[in-house]
């Protein structure tokens, strides 16, 4: 049998989640930890982190020596809001998620320049500086090229990105005046923009990809845990900073589209009504879960009756 390491990751101090959680998964994983923000309690499986919660990846990198064995095969983590098949465990895993030993796991891949509309972490992401002020990290990634090749591995490229993916069209005089607080020289790039309409390139290789549930290799971990505490010392938004870590750091990645079980994310009203047969109720939600349905995310416990 693989053995699994199953990391939940708490962006905030839940403490009353950490029965419940163990509650639903201490039957089906026998290798549980927590990533807890601040945490003085007694639980010996519990770990506290310091970091902030936007860049999460450093609880990992934190929390490395507390999980880490070396008899396990994979480290297996999900946020604390998110709910995972009842029916995956740790003998069957693997089979679900189309894992062999080297193999990660993360839902998708998020190539930068090819979205068509604005998100904040593509901006993140180009204005991000490997060389900040009191972090010593300048050789602690792999070189431009080195790191080109890693993407070019997983058919991930990377191409100059558009004004309006980096910059987020002003609606108003009040738009304008906060986007000039944050970046002087907008008004230079708008306007050379619309005469040259000039591309913008990263300065490093980055990718971006949801990040509440991935799964990691035992090869790659400690590799993968390094980049992840750079990228949070540096500030990069989890978002790219965990899925570039990944691309670093892995052999093999399979994403959902890869599964046949999928995600489900819970964004609009409309998402959260299909929520609505479960009364609240996390012990109906377990009973009844959609048999297709990887994980639903979030479901935010404290909302939910928590039957024994």
């Amino acid at each position: 049998m693989n053995k699994v390491a199953l990391i939940i990751i708490y962006n905030h101090q839940y403490n009353k989640n950490i029965d419940i959680l163990e509650g639903i998964y201490k039957g089906r994983f026998s290798n549980i930890y927590h990533l807890v923000p601040f945490y003085n309690g007694e639980k010996q499986n519990v770990i506290p982190v310091y970091e902030c919660s936007f860049y999460f990846q450093g609880y990992i990198s934190q929390g490395l020596k507390g999980f880490f064995k070396e008899c396990y095969t994979h480290y297996f983590f999900v946020a604390d809001d998110l709910i995972l098949n009842p029916i995956i465990n740790e003998t069957n895993y693997t089979e679900h998620l189309k894992l062999n030993k080297s193999t990660c796991f993360i839902p998708e891949f998020i190539t930068l320049h090819k979205r068509e509309d604005w998100w904040p972490r593509v901006s993140e992401a180009y204005h991000w500086n490997l060389n900040i002020n009191g972090v010593e990290a300048q050789n602690q990634l792999p070189e431009y090229d080195m790191a080109l090749r890693k993407f070019q591995q997983f058919d991930l490229k990377i191409n100059p990105l558009r004004f309006n993916q980096i910059w987020k069209t002003p609606r108003s005089l009040r738009d304008i005046a906060r986007i000039l607080i944050y970046d002087k020289y907008y008004l230079f790039r708008y306007i050379q923009h619309k005469i040259t309409n000039k591309k913008y390139l990263l300065k490093y290789p980055l990718v971006g990809s949801y990040s509440d549930i991935f799964v990691v290799s035992a090869d790659a971990l400690k590799q993968f845990c390094h980049y992840c505490g750079v990228f949070a010392a540096t500030k990069l938004f989890v978002e790219i900073g965990l899925p570039t870590s990944l691309v670093l750091s892995a052999k093999e990645i399979i994403s959902e589209k890869d599964l046949k079980l999928r995600g489900k994310s819970l964004w609009t009203k409309e998402d959260f009504q299909e929520l609505g047969r479960y009364d609240k109720s996390l012990k109906k939600l377990l009973a009844e879960f959609p048999s297709n349905y990887l994980y639903f995310h979030p479901i935010k416990l404290s909302k939910w009756s928590i039957e024994s």
